[in-house]
Parts: C-alpha cells; structure tokens; sequence
C-alpha cells in the first residue's frame, strides 16, 4: 500500500513543480526547490516499493521502514492540501469587483491585513515542506550513505517472494478427498463431448473463479474421468501459470504428444510440429493457470492447434474473465463455491483424519467453522489441517472465535494463492481493494458510493480530475474480472455495475493487507473496548460502531492521523474537533440533530455523510470546506433549504438530498457548481428555484428528476431555456414531473440531451407534446408516461424496448396516431419494442387494430414478448390482427373485466401463439 501512497503524493507534486505552475503562484518562498527534491526522493523510493507490494514483505524492520516512508507521505498529501487551498484563496481574493470608494478602502484595509496572515502561512508551509524532506532522507540514509538500506531491502523482497510463487499443478488428483464437484463435473464433461457446430472449429471451454475455489482440481477430475479418456485420441495437460511462455508450453505438448521431449529451440519450428502431430486427430488439451492477456502470445499457438479434429476441446483455467475471452472461449463454466454441508466434508475429512473420543462435541463447532469458509475449498483444507492438531473443545472455539486473517495459517496456506492474483493489479488497483476492507462483511457494495469512497482517499485522482469517476469504474470491472468481486448487478440500460459483493475470505484478505492501518471497532456490549481493539496507534481508517455509547476512539488510536472515520448509531463527544486529517466522514444513522460549525474546520475533507439523520439546519461554515466532492444528505427529511453559500463548494461532485426534503429548493448561485456530476432531484419554480439555476451543470450524469411547478409566464421559457438540458449529455435517465400549467415555449426548451436512455413524463396536461420527444431522442429505450393529456407518436421511436403507460384519465382511445402512423405504404412501428405495460386508463374504451388490407405494408411491434394490461374496466377488445403478427410470450390481464370475458368467450385461439403464456387476474 506504501508504493500506491506514494504514487498519488508525487502525481500531486508533479504540477507545483513545472515553472509554469511556480512561476504563475508563487505562495511560498523556496517551497518549489524543497517540494522537487522531495519528490525525487519519492519517485527513486517508489521503484523499490513497486517490487515490495509485488513480492510481499514481512520482516517487521523493513515494514517499519515501508511505514516511516508512508507517515512522510501523509503528511506531504495534507501539506499539499494546505498549499492548493491557500492558493485558491489567494486566486479569490484577486479576483474579487469592488466598485464602491468605501468597499475599496474596507478592501485594501482586509487585503493588508490579510497579506500579514498570509506572510505567515507561507512560511508555516514551507518550512513544514523542509521538515518533511528532512525526515525522509533521514530515513533513507538509514546507514549513513543515502538509500544504502535499499539494497538490503531487495535481498529481503527476494527471499519473501519465494513464498508466493505458484506450484506447478500436474493431471494426478485423489478423487476421494474431492467434494461437492460432481454436478460441475458432468456439466464440463458433457460439454467436452457435444458435438460442435460447423465451422465452428475447436471449442475452448473455460473455468473461471476465484483462488482457492478449485478450478484445478476440477480440470484434473474432467481429464481423468473415463468418458473423457474413451473419446479423445490424446490428452494433454499443460501447467501455463505466469509468465506465459510460448516456447516453453510449446515444448511441452509437444513431449507429451510424443511421449519424448523435442530438442528444438525455435518457437516456428515446434508450432511446425505441433500442426504436424495433431492433425486429423482428436485432442484434449488442458491450460491450466492462464493469467497472460495479451492474445499475440496465444494466437500462434491456437492457429496450429486448429489443424486437429473439430472435435478436438481446450479446457482452460483462469481467475480472470478477460483472459477466458481472450483465448476465445465459447462456454465460460462460473464455478460456484461449495455449500456449507460440502465445505465441512472436506474439512472434517481432514480435522477427524482420527477418531476422536469427543468427536459428538466437536462436529457442532466443525460445522460453525466450515461456514466461515463461505463455500472456498482450499479455506476448508487449511482449517482442516490446523483443527487435526488441536483436541479440545476451547481450541476449537479459539478457531471458531477468530477472523480467518488473525489465523497464522491462513497467512501461510491461503493467502499467498490470493496474493498471486493481487500482484496482477496496478499499485493503484491494488489500493483501491485493500480499502474494501473497511466496507461491513457480506454486505451489497453500492458502486457509484464505493467509487466516492476511493476518489475522497485520493486514489482516483491523476492527470485528469475530471475521468475520476469513470476511472473508478474501470477499477471495479478491473477487481470483477479477476473474482474480486463477486454477485454482479448490472444496469440495464447502462450495462454499468451497479452493485457487486466480496466473497468473506476475499474481504478476510484485504483486510490482512490493511491490518496496521485499518481497524474496526464494534462495541455491543457493556464491556467496552477488548484487549485486541486497545492499540492502533498507526490507524488510517476507523469503522466505530459503539451501540452502547461505552467509549470513544480516543482512547486507541491517535484520532488526529484518521483519514476515515465511519461511525454507525452514535458520535462520541469531542471527536469531530480532533479530526485534523480525515478525507471522509460517515455520520450515517448516528440519531444527529444539529450539525457543529467545528466541521467547517475539516479542511481535507472531501466526502461528508450525514445520510438519514434528524438534521434541521446546515451550518454556514460547512460551505468552506473547499475540497468537498460527495455531500450526502439523503433521509435528512427535517432539513430546511441548503445556504446560498453552497455555491463556495466548488469541487463538489455528488449532491444526494431527499425528495421529501426542502433541502432540494435551491438558491441562486448552484450554477456556479460546475463540476456536478450527481443531482437527482431539482424542484422547478419561481425566485430561488430557477430553471436558469441548472445552466452551467452540463457534467451531470445518471438520473436527475425536475419538479415543474406552474411555469407558464413568458420569463420562464427564458429560465428553461439557460437550463439547457440539450447539453447535459451524459444524462442517463430524465424524469420531468409536471404539476402545473406549462407553456409550449418552456416545454420545446426543456429538450433532453439526444443519447438520453429513458425518459419519464408525468403530469402533462398540454394539448400535445413537441416533437422533440419523437424526432431528437433517437436512443431512448425505455419511455414512461402517466397523468398526461394525451400521447405523442411513440411508434417511431427506433430502438424503445419499453413502454409504461398509466393513470391516463382523458384517454379514451388509442389509434395509429400513436403508432406513428400516417400515410399509405410501407412503414414499421415500434422496430424493437419487447414489453408493454398500460395500466389504470379508466376511460379507455378501444385499441384500434390494423386493417386487413394493412398486414402485408405495415409491421407493428414485431419484438413484442410481453404485454400487460391492468385496471382498464372500459376496453372493449384487444387488436387481434395487430397482436397475431407479434411473437407474444405473455400477456397479462388484471382488473379489466370486458376484456376477460372476450378472451375467454373466444379462448384466445384466434390470435394468440400456442407457446404464449396466458395470466388473467
């Protein structure tokens, strides 16, 4: 973690240094000189720590010399802080318009005062600059000579990474110690020997999971199973593992192949031989441990490998889903983890190898152990082995009490297989996951409130603040490819990961990375703080959670050195004032009801949850806290609207409110906040809620809904119009909720950007709709429209694939207007709709249906799977001739009497595909 601490201090440093940045601000005096040689010394640092977080360090004096190294680093991280905000003050102050003869003499007199205070924070800073480069050459020269203790550290790198080298897996395996595989075993075996496809050539099959979940060893039961031997003419089983060596996997089919090992040494000439050897005949062929992405490496290899049979099969394992595509995989087989009951077969197998007079008493405390594995086999194995040693009922309890990463052997037998797949990742990554770990056990990890987490620590940020976001995105699809990250849900519109989980010994994991600076605090009871929570001197991140109000974090740690601080149902006294150095405050559910001023002195903090609490009243003070990215006021029902100071929180980038909370009537001035990415709710007016207000925020991102309220004076198409919603093109969802009168004007000015996704009307009680809706929102795929006076032509929409339709209480009938159709000839409505929903139109009394003469000119609908009609007592008949002509898999009818009785007097026969679902309610 050391070596991405540093990357993110010298990414800082690298502008102040640049003459141009020196040149332009030139806060304090030498600080350029002293923040240069700084940063070389950081920089030569880092290309050792690069190796350390690769190879695994664990001497305790060179961990504490990795530890002294990343203290320096902290401390530059707020000292440049402290440098960019004066800076900004100092922008500000220059820029400020003063045209009154006494706001002048005020000024000038405030400006020389404040020259005096700045005089002083210059040279607090620099010398503060000094001490930090001071320190980190001292503990570079460790023996005298600069970075001499270097070398020394290479030698300790060197002998640690023999820990964490991977064993060379061989076809042998002991089929009785293997449990819970049979099913995944038919499964890939049956697949093996399908029939292919023509044309199709050799199928690659891949198994793709997490380390220690028994990839391997399911790949050796499928090549040893006697189906598999009987069908193909030769298997062979090659061990790849990392790096990826063609000649060397080269040489290796083909000794197996031939049973002699070839005396070839170029890579042209053993493919020439592998083509030669397998051609025309059936093979299987086993890569086992695949990490290499980079397809030039693999493809020779697969292109002479082709000439064999077509029945010829390529199993392969690998932890990363990229790596399985890459080889050009057509089944990729998702290997589950082991149940509860399976995982304690294994490890009873092993724990009661003998028998044991008390084993009654202790199959109950196995069983409680074996779900901690959470279905990893390699987990159970190891608990396994260390229970066969211990006999009594306390030992086994110890065991059962303990967190898998406090067990030494899980250090030894367990971690070193993750740490393989961790050394894959950028120093960034790997920082990134470590942080994880303070996220609770089990829980659904909300992405987009993970990657806010990661941005406030600084680990997004690089050349560009502006991709911090969608570089965060690419972390998680980096961390879920390799089984980091488990239990995907995937927007879908977006195709986006909305929500992911951390398998338990994978979260046990980051938390063993993190455990000199990470800790968690959970007191449920009267007891206080144990033993084991007494001491975290060098803690980062704190998660308190203090149900009893029995202590405070003062009294562990040194609260000042926190840069997380989540606290979950109660907020100790006097903890918010000692918070010199937090990033992010989570002040969740803590039952607050009144904010302190204090907070406006947290001035590194960038993200600020105070999420669900009783809060009337957002200080003034909170508005200087100028590196604010995430302000989270979500729940916070009682608050009234926010000061019109917010406007200062210039770096702000994620505003949550509630919707039942006044706290989403804003002032004027929220214009100002361009670098907005989240709003999701704006309530539209008059006076302090302008339209106009959303002007500048062309940043902002996923779903915003706008509350329209009455806007029908000629000023408000204006105001609509500077909202300028046309260019807010990353704009996912946009949900414009009427409630009042609106003007034509204001409605054409309220266009959405044209890549919109969905789009949701409500409320419209306009003549018609603009044509916007149909002529510039070529992408929409999903529409809704209820409480409307009528519908526009929908039918032309191209690419819709839903279409929800409600409370429409002036709609009476639905023609071909609605299709979009309007002339004679050829014409498609509705291209790619695959479900329709329409519900509670009270007054709707007919559907018109297509002519006979139509059907072979007009196409309606023809995707359409699924179609829903609830609460519409007044239709009379569903269009036959146009639903016969759709593939319809469901159609589902509820409350809508006419209707049933039809359908069943007629018994749906006429119209409706013998394969469709039929739900009547």
């Amino acid at each position: 973690m050391v070596d991405a601490t540093i990357n993110m201090v010298v990414k800082r440093l690298a502008p102040i240094i640049e003459k141009r940045v020196r040149d332009e601000v030139n806060l304090v005096l030498n600080s350029t000189n002293e923040a240069a040689s700084l940063a070389s010394k950081l920089k030569r640092i880092q290309q050792l720590l690069e190796a350390s977080e690769r190879k695994g360090v664990t001497d305790p004096q060179v961990k504490a010399w990795l530890e002294k190294i990343e203290d320096v680093a902290y401390e530059m991280d707020d000292v440049l802080d402290e440098w960019e905000m004066k800076k900004h003050e100092h922008e500000t102050e220059g820029s400020k318009d003063v045209s009154d003869f006494w706001e002048k003499v005020s000024s000038f007199i405030q400006s020389l005062c404040l020259c005096f205070q700045d005089v002083i924070e210059r040279r607090r800073i620099a010398l503060k600059i000094k001490e930090l480069n001071g320190r980190l050459e001292s503990i570079a020269k460790k023996n005298d000579d600069e970075f001499k203790f270097l070398p020394n550290l290479s030698e300790e790198i060197d002998r640690e990474s023999q820990h964490f080298k991977r064993v060379l897996a061989t076809s042998f395996v002991d089929r009785s110690t293997v449990k819970g595989r049979d099913d995944d075993q038919n499964i890939l075996v049956s697949k093996l020997l399908s029939e292919s496809e023509k044309g199709n050539g050799i199928q690659i099959i891949s198994i793709v999971g997490t380390g220690g979940l028994g990839k391997t060893t399911l790949a050796q039961l499928v090549f040893n199973d006697i189906r598999v031997k009987k069908h193909f003419e030769q298997s062979i089983w090659i061990c790849v593992s990392n790096p990826f060596n063609e000649i060397r996997i080269a040489k290796a089919i083909l000794e197996s192949l031939n049973q002699t090992s070839p005396n070839l040494t170029e890579f042209q000439t053993l493919l020439q031989c592998i083509e030669t050897t397998v051609s025309g005949k059936r093979f299987l062929l086993v890569l086992d441990d695949v990490w290499e992405h980079d397809e030039h490496k693999w493809k020779p290899l697969k292109i002479c490998l082709s000439k064999g049979a077509p029945e010829s099969r390529i199993l392969v394992t690998t932890r990363n889903r990229s790596v399985a595509k890459m080889m050009g995989t057509v089944n990729n087989h998702l290997l589950r983890p082991l149940s509860d009951s399976e995982c304690f077969a294994v490890l009873s197998q092993i724990a009661f190898e003998e028998k044991r007079e008390n084993h009654n008493t202790l199959e109950p405390i196995g069983r409680k152990i074996a779900k901690k594995c959470n279905g990893l086999p390699l987990a159970a194995k190891t608990l396994g082995s260390l229970l066969q040693f211990k006999d009594t009922v306390q030992e086994w309890n110890n065991v059962l009490n303990s967190e898998i990463w406090q067990l030494e052997v899980a250090e030894v037998d367990i971690f070193p297989h993750l740490y393989l797949s961790y050394n894959e990742l950028r120093p960034a990554v790997k920082r990134c996951f470590s942080y994880c770990a303070i996220l609770p056990k089990d829980s659904k990890i909300k992405v987009d409130a993970l990657i806010r987490m990661w941005m406030a620590q600084g680990f997004l940020s690089g050349e560009s603040a502006a991709n911090m976001e969608l570089k965060g995105r690419e972390y998680v699809k980096d961390l879920a490819t390799r089984s980091f990250f488990q239990g995907i849900t995937v927007g879908d519109l977006t195709g986006q990961v909305l929500s992911c989980k951390m398998h338990d010994i994978i979260h046990d994991f980051a938390h063993f990375l993190t455990k000199s600076e990470l800790f968690s605090v959970d007191i449920t009871d009267d007891k206080g703080i144990t033993a084991k929570e007494a001491s975290c001197p060098n803690a980062r991140h704190l998660d308190w959670k203090d149900s009893r109000m029995a202590s405070s974090p003062v009294l562990i740690c040194s609260v000042e050195k926190l840069r997380s601080f989540l606290c979950e149902n109660y907020l100790p006294p006097h903890v918010l004032s000692t918070l010199k150095c937090v990033r992010l405050l989570n002040l969740s559910h803590c039952g607050l009801r009144e904010l302190s001023p204090e907070m406006g002195n947290l001035i590194h903090l960038r993200y600020l949850d105070l999420s669900y609490n009783h809060i009337r009243e957002f200080p003034r003070t909170l508005c200087g806290l100028y590196y604010l990215q995430t302000l989270n006021l979500l729940g916070c029902v009682d608050l009234s609207t926010l000061p019109e100071e917010i406007n200062k929180l210039i770096n702000l980038r994620h505003l949550l409110v509630s919707v039942f909370s006044d706290a989403i009537y804003f002032h004027q001035g929220l214009e100002k906040l361009t670098g907005l990415r989240t709003l999701k709710y704006f309530k539209a007016g008059r006076g302090r809620n302008n339209l106009g207000c959303l002007k500048n925020l062309n940043q902002l991102e996923g779903e915003l809904v706008i509350f329209v309220d009455n806007l029908n004076e000629e000023s408000d198409a204006v105001e609509a119009q500077d909202a300028a919603l046309k260019n807010k093109n990353s704009l996912v969802t946009l949900h414009l909720h009427f409630t009042g009168g609106v003007r034509m004007d204001v409605m054409e000015a309220l266009q959405p950007p044209p890549n919109l996704l969905k789009l949701k009307l409500e409320g419209y009680v306009g003549i018609e709709f603009h044509r916007w809706i149909t002529m510039s929102l070529n992408n929409l795929k999903v529409v809704e429209i209820y409480r409307c006076s009528s519908l526009p032509p929908l039918g032309n929409l191209q690419f819709l694939e839903r279409l929800y339709i409600g409370n429409m209480q002036n709609m009476n009938y639905l023609g071909r207007e609605f299709l979009g159709i309007t002339g004679d000839g050829r014409a498609i409505a509705f291209p790619k709709l695959k479900r329709l929903d329409i519900f509670a139109c009270e007054e709707w009394t007919e559907w018109e249906d297509i002519r006979e003469e139509e059907e072979d000119d007009v196409s309606i609908m023809p995707c359409l799977r699924k179609l829903r009609v609830s609460l519409c007592p007044n239709l009379k008949a569903l269009p036959h001739r146009l639903l016969s002509r759709t593939p319809l898999a469901e159609l589902y009818i509820k409350n809508s009497h006419l209707i049933i009785e039809q359908y069943n007097s007629r018994g749906g026969d006429e119209f409706l595909s013998p394969t469709c679902q039929v739900i009547v309610d």
